[in-house]
Parts: C-alpha cells; structure tokens; sequence
C-alpha cells in the first residue's frame, strides 16, 4: 500500500537501490544551492511536507518527518519530528528548531505542511501522537512564542486515523482535513472552533485512502484519493455542501497501466477554478523500474460538469519520474512547477516547469538531483517568493553522520531562475 504509516515512501528505497551507482556532480555547477542539511538529531530529518513562505520576511517554515533527538516506534526510528524555520544569515541561511515533537499527547511524525490563518498561528496535523492510541494530532502553533497546542487529539478509529495530507480553513475558521486511515476507508473530517475547544464533524468515512489534502473553493471541498474510482486506483472528488448534508461525488477515476495505483497529489486550484495535480504512478511505464512515469493533470470544470485533461506526461526516467505528493504551484506568468522524486539526469529526481503554449504547454526540466549532498528525492511541493526564486527540500541526501551515513536525512535547498 503507498504512503502508508511506515513512514516509508512507497518508491523511496526502489530509487535509491537502482540509482546508486551513478555519478554524484557538483552541486554548484548550476543555478541551485543546499540552504541546509538535516543531520537526523536534534535539526530534524527527512522533510516530508512543503514549506510555507512568509513573503514579507524571507523565512521558510517547515516540518521533519524524524529526528529531534526523541525516539519513536516509526521505520528509521530517528526521532519523532521537529517544526524548524530557515533565516537568511549573510550569504547563507540559519536553521532554528522551534519546536521537537516528543511523539506523545502532543502529537509526532508531521507530513502535513504548516497553514497559516488570520488569527496568527500555523496549524497542521501530526500522523501520530495524541491518546494512548497515538493514531495522531491537529495542532497550531504561536509564531514568536512557538509553543505548540494541540487543538484535537484523535481518539476513534472510526473517526478518523493518521492524518498527514495539507488542511484547509473555511470563512468562519472551521478547519477541513482527511485522514487515510478510519472509517470504512478514510475520512473527509471538519474540526469548529467553540468556546475554547475544537469539535470535529466526520463529513464522510468512505473516501478511498485520501493520503492528500484538500482544497476549498466556492465552498466544496476537493481531493484524491489512492483507492477509489472506476477502477479502483485513485480518484479526483468533491464534497459538496447541500441541504442533506455532505455529498460525495468521484470526478474522475485514474487508470495506472502497470497496475498499481497512481498515488494522485494535493491539488491547486486556479483562479477559474480548475484543479491542478499530479499522478505519480499514470502514464506509460518507465521501464525497467515497475512503476510508471507520471502524469500532470487538469480538471476544468463546465457548469456542474468536469473533464479531466492529461497536460503532461513524462516520457522515460530521463525525464523524470514520479511527480511528488505536493501540490502544483504557479507563477505570476502563468507557468506550473514541480518536483519527480526520480529520474532526470542523475536519477535522484527532478524539479521542472510547465509553460503553457499554443495548443498545450511546454516542459522545460529545471534541475536535476544529483545524489549524495545534493540530495535526493523531492518528493515534497515546491514554494515561490516574489523573485521568482524556488524553495524544497529533499526526502533524502544531504550525507551526514549516524543514521544518516547511507541514504542522508534530506535538505532545504534553492534554485534561481
């Protein structure tokens, strides 16, 4: 089962064992640098989540899945996750830890990026944690203080289990998240905000393994799922509100060739109120690895009707393969962004841009991974500042010591147009 709470990336060790013995190139040959490596102790280690940006500042906010310096019962047992912030520092950047998870009532394993709201927190959620159940967390976070609250603890199965895609807030403040696990097959859960406590609502509890997030627009709420559909390989959906209650409606159902689930992202939506995202395992297969490449889609939406639009699909690994589990982001001009977690050039993944053209749009394949401290496999979403300057991390790479000396615990790195 793909992303699954083994805190393991279902394609993580297949890129790695296949793609070890290329060459590992200098970082510095192109326009992209490491900001910081995660060590796997008290910094964090392998980010999973995109960062958020304060446009304002300059900073990077993010999450570790691991590390901080606290053991957890998780798959590389490093530690049970930081929240940590990036500062520009003269000609390089600091990392500060705000906060190390200690993987008990105040949650652990974050995956979910931090959300910011007008009342001056970040919230998330946490995989793990909470009761005695530890089937994870909702939480925010004081910037400046930083001293993490945990705002809902997850304590029935069927309610909801081990959250980990991005949340999303509504006009009055509600909170809306899915949870891959509970229920009859994950859960679409709101969470309101009275008289000091936060209440949850399950919206539905047949969602299809939604190991994404969701987004909000005119009032609906939109994700994918691994598991639902026509052919039982992924979905797009919507959650509409109507005078019953919560509606489920499956947009449209992937068809992955090889068979194996197409692993869908979190979506963007645009300012038409299409959806953007991508497939991780649609397309033609890229051969010999048994997954295939991956595919980048659009649903455009006509009257209460939608259509789904392949806008890209990688052709082989040198292309790059296996979009990652962020969402889609644009640019001012128009242009799409994303990362593979494997292939291009070296095989340790690719960050590329769509530009849309007469007829389609245009790939242009930005930087190529090459392994090693330059690190490996983004499979986070990518952020943009006002320069045009793009901001990820890696899952793995960046070498270190201990339990980072094989595959390394991740970094934050930047690409200049």
């Amino acid at each position: 089962m793909p992303r699954q709470c083994s805190f393991l990336p279902a394609r993580a060790f297949t890129i790695f064992s296949v793609t070890l013995v290329l060459a590992i190139h200098s970082f510095a040959a192109s326009k992209a640098r490491v900001l910081h490596t995660f060590q796997a102790g008290k910094d964090g280690a392998r980010p999973w989540a995109t960062l958020l940006l304060d446009n304002k500042t300059g900073m990077l906010y993010g999450t570790t899945e691991d590390g901080g310096n606290q053991l957890c019962q998780n798959y590389f047992d490093t530690g049970c996750g930081t929240i940590f912030s990036l500062s520009p520092s003269g000609k390089g950047w600091k990392e500060t830890v705000l906060y190390r998870f200690q993987g008990g009532s105040d949650g652990g394993n974050p995956r979910a990026p931090l959300v910011p709201r007008p009342d001056g927190y970040f919230y998330s959620t946490t995989t793990t944690g909470g009761d005695s159940q530890s089937i994870g967390t909702a939480f925010r976070i004081k910037p400046g203080t930083w001293k993490e609250e945990v705002i809902f603890r997850f304590s029935s199965y069927q309610k909801g289990a081990y959250p980990q895609g991005a949340v999303a807030f509504d006009g009055k403040g509600n909170l809306y998240g899915l949870t891959p696990n509970g229920g009859l097959s994950g859960v679409a859960f709101e969470l309101i905000p009275s008289a000091g406590e936060w209440k949850e609502v399950v919206l539905y509890e047949n969602v299809g393994l939604p190991y994404a997030g969701v987004v909000l627009d005119r009032g609906n709420l939109y994700g994918t799922t691994d598991s639902n559909g026509v052919f039982n390989e992924g979905s797009v959906f919507e959650l509409s509100h109507g005078k019953l209650g919560w509606q489920f409606t499956n947009l449209y159902s992937f068809q992955d060739p090889a068979g194996a689930g197409v692993e869908p992202s979190d979506l963007t939506v645009d300012k038409k109120g299409n959806l953007f995202g991508f497939a991780a395992d649609a397309g033609i297969v890229c051969y010999p690895h048994p997954y295939s490449c991956g595919t980048v889609f659009e649903m455009t939406r006509s009257g209460s009707k939608w259509q789904e639009n392949t806008i890209y699909q990688f052709k082989d690994l040198a292309d790059g393969w296996g979009p990652g589990y962020g969402a889609p982001v644009f640019d001012r001009a128009g242009n799409l962004y994303g990362t593979t977690a494997g292939g291009g050039k070296y095989g340790f993944g690719t960050v590329f841009k769509l530009s849309p053209v007469k007829g389609g749009w245009q790939k242009t394949t930005l930087y190529s991974f090459p392994g090693g401290a330059g690190g490996a496999e983004p499979i986070g979403g990518l952020v943009l500042d006002g320069q045009g300057n793009i901001f990820g991390t890696t899952y793995f790479g960046g070498g270190g010591s201990g339990k980072c000396k094989l595959q390394g615990c991740g970094i934050v790195f930047e690409i200049t147009p």
